[in-house]
């Protein structure tokens, strides 16, 4: 016979004799100090991943890719390795594993990015494909659940790992040295613009849909990744046993298997409305409509994280069921339709660069977290909400890409149009 209680916030399971003499418990139990060291590492690594993004961007714009990635694939073999000679005697070692896999999965996620150019028609159905499988890096954990319950040594497996992460290093050599050639739907003009004088990237990094973008950007990942520093603590309250605690892990990692298929649909629908646009007539409406493309993708995005996040204010099974449908959208999608809206919004030789520096100005709001945690500790729902309302503010970037005005004036200033370009631009193609 059981019963089960409510202390200080974690339901305790306990199973009673027939007897009725002695009861232990058997259920979901939380360490506090744990959670905050864990936390501390998640804010640490989820900061360290995109910090140095800026240098990565003009690391891959000046050196090119094969040093980019070899650098990578140097610091995710290392990670490994010292992930591995973690134990409980010497858990000090988390943090050098973690920050590593941090800094070398970034630098070979931003290279890999670029490949979406040898797809013109269908680049941004590349980009958000490669962006979203590594949403399915998650799936890692799982590696190491079911290891383990098979008994086989988590120093083994890391081992594995570093060797399968060595082959980053070789395979670099196989690729492009640089860059991979850009090509774009209206040559004749860009090559026209480009002889005349390049868009300064300061143009495009002060713009309103710089600042909107950055903005949007930054709310997606804070709610995914307190959604995910979160969950632990989420789902061991809601839980009434270990057994089902242990269900909502282990759904989560193999959830995380099939983000990789959500991640390129908004892709494919960008590239669908590009094709669109290009049956208009004129040519700057074109333009026009290839940038607003990119509004269904980013508010369907933007939906399904509000949706993820607000799942965590209720702590009801149905609840967890809901923010993991919702985060097989969310989790592929805020990396991937950013970068394949940033690759058509901006000049082409500024995406490199700019995807840096968002990067670096995301990971540094991104120290909020621990903070915000240690809050949401005592004050869960008051922390969790004000986060809602915040998130709610960055519904203002896909909906600006629905004032066509606003996104001519953009494509003018994206592409260097003097008068006379853009009077030819109007005129209606025969």
């Amino acid at each position: 016979m059981t019963r089960s209680e409510r202390v200080g916030g974690v339901v305790e399971v306990w199973e009673e004799e027939e007897e009725g003499d002695q009861s232990s418990p058997v259920g979901v139990e939380q360490c506090s100090p744990q959670d905050e060291r864990f936390a501390l590492i998640f804010t640490l690594t989820v900061g360290c991943y995109s910090v140095p993004g800026v240098l990565i961007g003009y690391l891959l714009h000046h050196a090119g890719l094969r040093v980019t990635r070899v650098c990578a694939g140097t610091m995710l073999t290392i990670s490994f390795l010292f992930l591995g000679m973690a134990t409980k005697e010497s858990p000090h070692w988390l943090f050098p594993a973690m920050i590593l896999m941090a800094l070398g999965g970034n630098q070979l996620r931003m290279s890999l990015v670029q490949f979406g150019d040898l797809f013109p028609l269908h680049r941004s159905t590349a980009i958000t494909l490669l962006s979203g499988m590594y949403a399915a890096s998650a799936a890692i954990f799982l590696i190491f659940q079911e290891t383990a319950s098979r008994g086989i040594a988590r120093a083994h497996v890391c081992w594995f790992l570093a060797c399968v992460s060595s082959l980053t290093i070789f395979f670099s050599f196989l690729m492009p040295v640089h860059h991979i050639p850009v090509q774009d739907n209206y040559e004749p003009e860009r090559k026209t613009t480009e002889a005349k004088a390049a868009v300064p990237l300061t143009t495009s990094l002060l713009s309103g849909s710089s600042f909107l973008h950055q903005y949007w950007f930054f709310m997606a990942l804070f709610a995914v990744n307190n959604y995910q520093q979160t969950y632990n603590i989420w789902i061991t309250t809601t839980a009434c046993s270990v057994r089902e605690a242990g269900l909502y892990s282990l759904i989560y990692s193999y959830g995380s298997l099939f983000c990789v298929f959500f991640g390129p649909v908004g892709g494919v629908f960008t590239d669908y409305m590009v094709r669109r646009a290009s049956k208009t007539r004129s040519e700057l409406s074109r333009r026009v409509k290839e940038i607003q493309a990119s509004f269904w993708p980013l508010l369907v995005t933007s939906m399904s994280t509000t949706i993820t996040y607000i799942s965590i204010l209720f702590f009801h099974p149905a609840a967890i069921y809901i923010s993991i449908v919702s985060l097989f959208i969310t989790r592929p999608c805020a990396i991937a339709v950013s970068n394949a809206y940033l690759r058509i919004r901006f000049p082409a030789d500024h995406f490199n660069r700019l995807l840096g520096i968002y990067g670096t100005v995301t990971s540094l709001l991104m120290f909020m977290q621990y903070p915000h945690f240690m809050w949401a500790q005592q004050m869960y729902y008051p922390a969790h909400v004000t986060v809602l309302v915040l998130l709610a503010l960055s519904y203002m970037n896909p909906i600006h890409l629905l004032f066509t005005p606003l996104m001519k004036d953009a494509v003018i200033i994206r592409d260097n149009l003097d008068e006379e370009q853009q009077h030819s631009a109007k005129v209606n193609r025969l």
